[in-house]
C-alpha cells in the first residue's frame, strides 16, 4: 500500500492573506486580498492544506489583546471556510523583543513551524512557506522548506526566496507546474 503523503502550505497572514494594515486586529477592517481565495482554492485542488503562522507584535506593544487576534482569526477563518478553503491551523506569536523580551516563536525564529511540524506530523521537505517580508523568508529557510515572496513594495528584500510571486494564484500555478514535473 502507497503511503499518502500530505503537503502543507504555511502562510503569514498580513501582506499575504490579508491586506497588511499596520496592527490590524479589527474583524470590521479585515480585509482579504485579492487572489487569495482562488489561489487558496487552487492549492486546495492539488492537495495543499493550510497553517496560518504570524508574528503579532501589537499585542506585546499594548495596541491590541490576545482575545481581538483571536477573533479576527476566527473571522478570517469563517469567511475562508465560507469559500471552500479550511485553514487547519493559525499560530502566532504575540511577542516583541523591546516588549516582552526574546522568544522563539517570533520569526524568523522558527519556533511556530516546529509546533506545527510536531503537532501536524509535518516534514520540511513535505511543505511551503509563503510571506511578504524577510523574516518569513528567512524562518522558512532556516526550518529547511521552500519558500514563496509575495512581491511587495512596503518591504526590502534583503534575503532572497526560492520563487518570487505576484500572489496566492501564482504560487498554486508553480506549485502545479512542480507536481506535473515531479
Amino acid at each position: 500500500m502507497k503511503e499518502t503523503t500530505i503537503n502543507y502550505v504555511f502562510l503569514d497572514r498580513d501582506g499575504v492573506l490579508v491586506r497588511d494594515k499596520e496592527h490590524i486586529h479589527k474583524v470590521e477592517d479585515l480585509e482579504i486580498l485579492p487572489g487569495v481565495t482562488e489561489g487558496l482554492r487552487s492549492l486546495r485542488d492539488l492537495g495543499f492544506r493550510f497553517i496560518v503562522v504570524s508574528n503579532q507584535a501589537g499585542i506585546a506593544k499594548g495596541y491590541y489583546k490576545h482575545e481581538d487576534a483571536h477573533n479576527f482569526n476566527d473571522e478570517l477563518r469563517k469567511r475562508l471556510a465560507k469559500e471552500g478553503v479550511v485553514i487547519e491551523a493559525i499560530y502566532m506569536c504575540p511577542h516583541h523583543p523591546n516588549h516582552t523580551g526574546e522568544c522563539l516563536c517570533r520569526k524568523p525564529k522558527t519556533g511556530m513551524l516546529e509546533k506545527a511540524a510536531r503537532n501536524f506530523s509535518i516534514s520540511p521537505k513535505n511543505a511551503f512557506l509563503v510571506g511578504d517580508k524577510d523574516s518569513d523568508i528567512e524562518a522558512g529557510g532556516c526550518w529547511g522548506c521552500k519558500t514563496f515572496r509575495i512581491i511587495n513594495d512596503q518591504y526590502p528584500e534583503t534575503i532572497p526566496a526560492d520563487y518570487r510571486v505576484k500572489n496566492l494564484v501564482e504560487v498554486a500555478s508553480v506549485l502545479r507546474e512542480l507536481q506535473i514535473r515531479a
